[in-house]
């Protein structure tokens, strides 16, 4: 059945191409994977799509009736409904003021219908199993239901076609459950889906078929039935994937980072741990269980009740993001667009704003600053047509490389990591695990955040397992297993 089609679609933003002559097509009812390496394509159609960029030559259509999106509003009004991966929300408003913001229900004269939209909310919550109340304030929801307001917002306006763009890159096992079961009800009931998604187990999961981009232009459709994991990946990256980077045997020298005893209640309490030069600590725990609370608060964004922080032996007082830097700090956090970028400014100050921090230099000079840029550019590989480009510009896994690579520049001892490759693709993660490696080789020490267990076990030298705000135990990176780890993070350890 004729579904959505996207025919000879091209864009460009200056130099780059990114998208050139795109054309396929998502069957109505069915549930199509979109993937590809970052700065395939991928963020651009769906820009596309949702009506924020107008594609230069080509058209789409909807059951053969062309789509021409002039803005975003426009396409929701016609069916196109987004789940974005860095959730947008009001976290200043409720479930319901959430759901309708920008489109209330009005009564005559324009006054709000406050109940109508409770209404409306309640039966939306409920066939989405999402155990809250329309009144319930949105900064109170874990980032699991958040994702599920986005698609009741969409529900809300008669979505016909659902983009998820990486929607399970901060949930746990079980909630990627939760959200699957819904999508597959939507799916039942006849939307069309199109799900974007670095995590190739999860498309074979959900997906029909699978489209791929690579540099711009069409990969490929392949049917899931007749399709193989590596025929994706080799699609993706044009080549066999590169081999994973092997652990060298540790020679960790000597204490870079020592906490002890840090708590900020309620989120942990009484943690200490050390990291020492040349080594990869991994702090794994589902969810909730305090492990960016404690990067957060090392780093100085939130501070600490109790405890205190050492670098290279040197007790430090860290109140913000100066003070880190000064300290030998940096930090890549989880939530790039909120909290590592400046997305009105260019390539450059985004670089080189942090080491001009740590320097306490009061003028910045604009040669020696765009040089030092141009050689974080080249050596992490970032896709960019100039430095002189804003963030906004880049693909999502490119934005990662920028936050990395500010940080780095600043020749950090000790740099703290929270979910470094999420939303990453499969080539652009082996590039940033082996930049870890190359910066831990020659000696700084790296403490690491991340829900993603193999990447765990591919990168940390140890292991140190959160629950519920305490530390549970240590493993041996080059011992453990998925079992053992999870063991640890969902059980309590006997002594």
């Amino acid at each position: 059945m004729s579904g959505l089609v996207f025919r000879n679609v091209s864009r460009s933003f200056g130099a780059v191409k990114a998208l050139t002559d795109v054309s396929f097509d998502v069957s109505a009812g069915e549930a199509h994977a979109l993937i590809g390496e970052n700065g395939a394509g991928k963020s651009t159609l769906l820009k596309i799509l949702a009506g924020i960029v107008q594609p230069e030559s080509g058209d789409l259509s909807w059951q053969g009736e062309p789509l021409k999106f002039q803005t975003p509003r426009h396409a929701l009004e016609r069916g196109i409904g987004m789940v974005y991966q860095e959730m947008l929300s009001f976290p200043n408003l409720s479930v319901a003021g959430n759901i309708f913001a920008g489109r209330e229900i009005t009564k005559s004269g324009g006054r709000l219908d406050e109940k109508a939209m409770r209404e409306r909310t309640a039966a939306l919550l409920a066939e989405l199993h999402v155990p809250a109340t329309p009144d319930t304030p949105m900064d109170r929801l874990p980032a699991a239901l958040c994702q599920l307001v986005q698609v009741a917002r969409a529900l809300a306006f008669d979505c016909k076609v659902l983009v998820l763009d990486e929607p399970t890159t901060s949930l746990t096992d079980a909630e990627v459950d939760h959200l699957f079961a819904v999508v597959e009800q939507l799916k039942r009931r006849g939307l069309t889906i199109l799900f974007v998604s670095h995590r190739i187990p999860e498309v074979f999961r959900l997906c029909d078929r699978i489209t791929v981009l690579r540099d711009g232009k069409h990969a490929g459709t392949f049917n899931r039935a007749e399709a193989t994991p590596d025929t994706i990946v080799r699609a993706m990256v044009g080549r066999e994937p590169p081999a994973r980077v092997p652990r060298a045997s540790v020679d960790a020298g000597r204490i870079r980072l020592a906490v002890t005893r840090l708590s900020r209640a309620p989120r942990f309490r009484d943690v200490s741990l050390t990291v020492r030069a040349g080594e990869v600590v991994a702090l794994f725990g589902l969810v909730g269980s305090g492990r960016t609370e404690v990067l957060e608060t090392i780093f100085g964004i939130t501070p600490a009740t109790a405890g205190q922080v050492e670098i290279d032996g040197q007790r430090v007082t860290i109140r913000n993001a100066r003070d880190a830097a000064a300290a030998g700090l940096g930090f890549v956090p989880e939530e790039r667009a909120r909290q590592g970028l400046f997305f009105n400014l260019s390539l450059v100050p985004n670089i080189i704003l942090p080491k001009a921090a740590k320097d306490a230099v009061l003028r910045i000079n604009r040669r020696n600053d765009r040089r030092e840029v141009e050689h974080q550019v080249a050596t992490l590989h970032i896709k960019t047509a100039s430095v002189d480009r804003t963030p906004d510009t880049l693909s999502g896994g490119n934005q990662q490389k920028v936050v990395a690579a500010k940080w780095l520049a600043t020749s950090p001892k000790v740099m703290l990591l929270d979910e470094p490759t999420k939303g990453v693709d499969v080539g652009a993660r082996f590039e940033l695990h082996a930049l870890i490696r190359q910066q831990v080789d020659a000696g700084m020490a790296c403490l690491m955040v991340s829900s993603d267990l193999p990447e765990v076990l591919a990168l940390a030298d140890r292991i140190l397992v959160m629950r519920e705000g305490r530390l549970m135990g240590e493993l041996d990176g080059a011992t453990a297993t998925d079992d053992a780890v999870m063991q640890m993070a969902t059980h309590e350890v006997v002594a």
